[in-house]
């Protein structure tokens, strides 16, 4: 029976890109009482409760991932979380209350929310209370950037991965945990914290900046388009990103020509502001020179979907930069997932 059992894995797993980075959101959308009623107003921004948005393949859970890793993770939690909410939290880590003095943890406050968001969204939304917890674990280098939510019902996996990737966060396992259903916005800057704190690499403003703008426009787009589900319209903006990294683009007019082939290709329709607005991120984003082969490394996923064209791209507009030595760093992670894949096969048959 075993053996059935993981010819139908195998043969799931192989028709799936072995280079796609693991990404599985779970949603909770069970109703809990809560007592303090700013905190409902500081980031419930959507009733929906759909926080399963991205799920390249459910093979791997990141969650999991980060808590059977021999290193502790590090922490980042909201600072009015009570102590009922706190428990919550932390169970849903996996992590035991009286075990938390074993982890290292940092705490967001109310304060820094205001000081990145106040400029994205109603200061009145975010409230008075900081909840959103983060949990980060360092991974190996050129495992890239993986992310699962639970209670999130507004922020995607999409777009905590991009801004996460925006912001020079590399090679972590990224786990954002809410006490109820909260939209996550501020969770980010949560995961920046505990990232700074783990790497002891300080991410730059501006990266924060542009990271943010990102996430706030994709989600706002995704509400606003009537034509496309909003996995569709991250789908075409990832795409938009990816070839204005690719060819350098820093000129407007050069953007909205991506835009408009970008909309053609997806079968989306966006609004003038919403182009503008879409400008104005993607002009933020090419001021931080991200390095191509780096996406490659972190995002591969993102390329998966598209083909081998926006990697034709980026190798022409780089002259070349797509080397023998990044093929072959793609081919080496192949390798080791098929590895991995039948040492877990031998080792389950053999149980």
């Amino acid at each position: 029976m075993k053996k059935h059992l993981f010819a139908a894995l195998i043969a799931t797993m192989v028709l799936a890109s072995p280079l796609t980075v693991f990404a599985t959101g779970e949603g909770n959308t069970e109703t809990e009482t809560q007592t303090q009623t700013e905190t409902q107003t500081q980031e419930t921004t959507t009733t929906e409760g759909d926080t399963t948005t991205v799920t390249e393949t459910s093979q791997t859970d990141v969650a999991e991932s980060i808590i059977a890793n021999e290193s502790k993770p590090y922490l980042a939690l909201g600072k009015d979380l009570n102590e009922e909410q706190l428990t919550y939290v932390l169970n849903e880590m996996g992590i035991a209350r009286e075990d938390l003095d074993n982890y290292k943890v940092v705490y967001i406050t109310n304060d820094q929310e205001h000081k990145y968001l106040d400029s994205y969204i109603d200061p009145a939304v975010i409230g008075s209370y900081s909840l959103s917890c983060v949990m980060v674990k360092q991974n190996a280098k050129g495992s890239g950037i993986r992310v699962t939510t639970k209670n999130i019902n507004y922020c995607t996996i999409s777009m905590y991965k991009n801004a996460l990737l925006t912001a020079g966060v590399e090679d972590a396992d990224v786990l954002v945990v809410g006490p109820f259903p909260i939209s996550g916005t501020a969770a980010l800057i949560g995961a920046w914290q505990a990232y700074e704190e783990m790497s002891g690499k300080e991410l730059k403003e501006d990266a924060k900046t542009a990271a943010l703008a990102e996430m706030i426009t994709i989600g706002e787009i995704s509400d606003e388009v009537t034509d496309a589900d909003s996995d569709k319209v991250e789908e075409l903006i990832e795409y938009i990103k990816a070839e204005v990294i690719a060819k350098g683009l820093t000129d407007a007019d050069d953007i909205k020509d991506v835009i408009k082939e970008a909309q053609e290709k997806f079968g989306i329709t966006l609004t003038e502001d919403q182009i503008n607005a879409l400008v104005d991120v993607m002009k933020q984003i090419a001021k931080l020179d991200i390095d191509p082969k780096k996406l490659l490394e972190q995002a591969g996923d993102l390329y998966n979907k598209y083909g081998d064209t926006v990697l034709a791209e980026a190798k022409n507009a780089l002259n070349g930069i797509i080397t023998d030595e990044v093929k072959q760093s793609f081919w080496d992670a192949v390798v080791g997932f098929f590895k991995t894949l039948f040492e877990s096969i031998k080792n389950y048959i053999a149980g």
